[in-house]
């Protein structure tokens, strides 16, 4: 029906109703357009601020696994002082057995965080990321997810670290001893070894360790190795901590603005 009336204008050259009719027609398309992106960009900003929101929990929940890993990296950094102070000072075993006899089993043991990607793992597969306004934000996620990527390269020369400790450690403690950190604290948290009953370990025993710990030269000398490895885990994880809270600021400081529109 409109375009009949469009052609009957035209061959009356009615030039001003052919006009009418084409203002009608174009204002009718752009108007539409313009409602189907007003509502596209709406769906846009909600998947935006949900976006946010997912982001902002998954590196909340980040937060306290990095600074355990820190308390730990800090715990066996101290177990490996410990040892090298026995090493040059015997002594000191006898005024704290448990710290020798765990720090001897476990001095090298290393904990890496799993982050929680998925979010920005998700953003990035499907090619919603351009929903994320703020650049500055992509540019902290990606600092942060991409440093723990880059560490995981070095994972292999850590566990040779590790593994050379634990070989060299091998028949220090008896296996009464072994037996007795293994069971009483499994993985020696920060705070835990001050608990433990010194009437644990017999001091004749304690003594006959300290003799196998002098004689393992091998072991002595890899011990600021060991200590190596720990300080390198407290700088890496104190820089995933420092990155994680610059993201949550971000974070959080947009959602503000969100929330206010």
């Amino acid at each position: 029906m409109l375009v009949r009336r469009s052609i009957d204008y035209f061959r009356q050259h009615d030039w001003f109703a052919v006009f009418v009719e084409l203002f009608v027609v174009v204002g009718g398309l752009l108007l539409a357009f313009q409602i189907d992106r007003w509502w596209e960009q709406q769906l846009e900003r909600i998947q935006e601020v949900e976006y946010v929101a997912r982001l902002t929990t998954d590196v909340e929940s980040d937060v306290p696994v990095i600074q355990q890993a820190i308390e730990l990296a800090k715990l066996r950094k101290g177990m490996a002082d410990f040892l090298m102070r026995v090493a040059e000072t015997p002594t000191a075993a006898n005024e704290h057995p448990m710290h020798f006899i765990a720090a001897v089993q476990q001095a090298a043991f290393t904990y890496s965080p799993l982050l929680t990607n998925h979010t920005f793992d998700d953003m990035r597969s499907t090619g919603n990321l351009r929903l994320l306004r703020e650049v500055e934000i992509k540019k902290a996620l990606f600092s942060y997810y991409n440093f723990d990527q880059d560490q995981k390269q070095y994972r292999p020369l850590q566990f040779l670290s590790e593994s050379r400790h634990f070989e060299l450690a091998a028949g220090i403690l008896s296996h009464d001893q072994a037996r007795l950190v293994q069971d009483t604290l499994a993985i020696v948290q920060p705070g835990a070894l001050d608990n433990i009953d010194r009437s644990l370990l017999k001091p004749d025993e304690i003594e006959a360790t300290v003799e196998r710990f002098l004689e393992n030269e091998a072991l002595i000398e890899w011990l600021p190795e060991t200590r190596q490895l720990q300080v390198e885990q407290l700088i890496n994880n104190e820089i995933r901590l420092a990155n994680a809270r610059n993201v949550l600021k971000l974070l959080r400081d947009y959602s503000e603005t969100l929330e206010l529109h």
